[in-house]
């Protein structure tokens, strides 16, 4: 039988270094994100403004308890701005969306992750995550007016990102010789609160979950991956969760972004593909050829984004749903997900 193990390493004081990126998979925080700095990270020397634009950014942020899945996300791939909140009521089986379209300048993805903020205001919203992980945590909130169907909501929650609670899966990975994909995610306790209309709801930190995603990439010109994640509180009081990617980074066997957490621990785990043989609205297929990862995934939420304005091409799918499998650990344990609530992304932009 096939096996697969891979350790973490120490992470480095800066993402770049004398022009060049670090490499690697850490299990720490990064603390200086500049890839700005990188030596000719898509081919050739450029001025510094034609590298901003190519730098795709984004903060999201995945977090609930039994009852509530939310995803919450500032996003700027330099063509255009997004701001978004989605929460599902498993309860009530009701989906409420708040999406804003946005022109880049509107929209600030925070440059560090010590005492960096993520920030966008416009007519009837206000979205900010203050990252202080050096400092043991990150605040969130978000504040929207209604609209037509959608009542007003309101987000304000506390992650706790510290060591013994949280072990990030913080990566710099290749696209190319010097271009890179950095991304620091983490699954944490959460504590706070949301409010639908009239109706508020808390978060209790023993209960809740909280799973962040720092993103800043030099992604190809057709920009495509595949991705799956879930988190909650298993059979032990403890959080359970999962970040599964199938991108392009070169290399996947030794860079991938694909990890579970348990208990606070992170088990690195091998590449995965995903396969949705009757469309994304059925079941889809995510597994290894080591036997760690077999997991079936079942929307019931749907979620979409279409755009196509030459040259920029947006093909975004993006369900919410149940899903049930096992997931196979550095020690061998098997970690049942069967019932746990995610969701799953088929992207494909182009520009």
């Amino acid at each position: 039988m096939l096996t697969y193990f891979r350790q973490p390493t120490k992470a480095p004081d800066a993402l770049v270094k004398k022009g060049r990126f670090s490499w690697g998979t850490f299990n720490g925080m990064v603390d200086t994100i500049n890839p700005q700095e990188a030596k000719s990270p898509l081919g050739a020397p450029l001025p510094a403004f034609l590298k901003r634009f190519r730098l795709k950014e984004w903060q999201a942020f995945q977090f609930g308890n039994a009852r509530f899945f939310c995803l919450s996300a500032i996003y700027n791939p330099k063509t255009m701005g997004l701001v978004q909140l989605v929460v599902i009521d498993r309860l009530k089986k009701r989906k409420y969306l708040f999406q804003r379209q946005l022109p880049p300048w509107q929209v600030h993805v925070g440059s560090d992750l010590k005492n960096g903020v993520s920030v966008s205001r416009g007519n009837g919203f206000f979205f900010s995550a203050h990252n202080h992980l050096d400092e043991g945590g990150v605040r969130h909130t978000i504040l929207t007016d209604s609209r037509g169907q959608t009542p007003r909501l309101s987000v304000s929650i506390y992650g706790k990102h510290t060591p013994g609670l949280c072990t990030p899966l913080s990566i710099c990975h290749p696209f190319g010789e010097n271009r890179a994909l950095y991304s620091h995610k983490a699954l944490m306790p959460m504590s706070g609160t949301l409010c639908i209309g009239d109706e508020r709801f808390v978060f209790e930190a023993d209960e809740s979950f909280l799973i962040m995603d720092d993103h800043k990439g030099f992604y190809p010109f057709a920009m495509k991956y595949d991705w799956v994640t879930a988190a909650g509180i298993n059979e032990k009081g403890g959080l359970s969760g999962f970040n599964l990617t199938c991108n392009q980074v070169k290399n996947p066997e030794k860079y991938n972004e694909n990890g579970l957490w348990e208990n606070g621990n992170l088990h690195l785990l091998p590449p995965i593909t995903v396969t949705r043989p009757k469309g994304h609205m059925e079941a889809w297929d995510v597994q290894d050829r080591y036997g760690r990862v077999r997991l079936k995934f079942y929307p019931e939420y749907d979620g979409r984004v279409d755009l196509n304005v030459l040259p920029f091409k947006v093909r975004y799918r993006a369900p919410y749903g149940v899903f049930e499998g096992n997931i196979v650990d550095d020690h061998g344990v098997s970690h049942s997900f069967d019932g746990f609530f995610g969701m799953g992304e088929d992207k494909y932009i182009r520009g």
